[in-house]
């Protein structure tokens, strides 16, 4: 460890920037100082070749991700129960000045109004905790990245896939759970003797293309916001790359909003079928 420290250390003042860059040399990510990270040791044993801890450094970030969106949820539960405990209408009296209580009933009413543009009052209230979890995981992960030393989960296609399968399965789920006939029969086409030929089409979109493109998508895009920030950092310190950073800030919300707005579409179309 102490080896390994002293190796990374020149590397490591170089970090000390926004982080868009994948920073010289051999230096990404402050996980890389975890043992077994760097040269690939710690997924070994479970027969995972990464290199340069490629892997490791994606997991930890999501991990990363998750323990603070935790802690922030249970900030902000613990401000609810208090507003709940003054009982009457003054539970419903929002928190004077910044709040964590106030951010999530903001965060939740505007996710809320986006999937009820174009779900009914039960599916939205179902759905929701998939739709609120998917944006603002989404959108930590994209952060991440423009912290010093730190890289976004989102530049990996594993984690951008694995939220993708997530809404295709729940889409697949629905729409044979709820009215099987009309869906299987909008797959077939209108056409009896093309039916197999449409099916094995609409099978290929909603397998591959569709989960292929959230995740591309969302890579593509990060990745590139990345490289845009770590390439201005380099070529001047001052000025210059907050612009990048502000940018950056904008392209994580967009992508976040892209995704979950295209997985509440794709949930939507799996619900209704009037063309049935």
């Amino acid at each position: 460890m102490l080896s390994t420290l002293l190796d990374l250390l020149p590397r490591l003042v170089g970090a000390l920037v926004p982080s868009g860059a994948m920073v010289s040399d051999k230096f990404a990510s402050w996980f890389q100082l975890i043992p077994g990270v760097f040269d690939g040791s710690l997924l070994a044993p479970l027969g995972i070749h990464d290199h340069e801890g490629h892997i490791a450094i994606t997991v930890f970030g999501s991990w990363l991700v998750c323990a603070v969106l935790i802690l922030l949820a249970l900030g902000a539960r613990a401000g609810l129960d208090k507003a709940r405990a003054k009982g009457g209408t003054l539970q419903y009296v929002p928190a004077s000045g910044f709040s964590l209580r106030n951010l999530f009933e903001i965060y939740v009413s505007s996710i809320r109004n986006l999937a009820g543009s174009m779900l009914d009052e039960r599916d939205t209230r179902k759905f929701f905790p998939l739709f609120g979890a998917l944006f603002i995981y989404i959108l930590f992960c994209n952060l991440l990245g423009l912290l010093p030393g730190m890289l976004p989960p989102t530049e990996n296609i594993s984690n951008n896939f694995a939220m993708a399968l997530v809404v295709v399965l729940v889409y697949l789920g629905v729409g044979l759970g709820r009215n099987a006939g009309p869906f299987l029969k909008h797959m077939a086409g209108p056409v009896i003797w093309l039916a197999p030929l449409i099916m094995g089409i609409e099978l290929l979109g909603l397998l591959v293309i569709r989960p292929g493109s959230l995740s591309l998508r969302l890579m593509g895009n990060i990745v590139g916001d990345h490289m845009v920030l770590g390439i201005m950092s380099d070529l001047t310190k001052v000025a210059i790359p907050s612009i990048f950073l502000g940018l950056g800030i904008f392209v994580s919300f967009l992508q976040a909003f892209v995704f979950t707005l295209l997985s509440i579409i794709y949930l939507s179309m799996s619900i209704v079928h009037d063309d049935h």
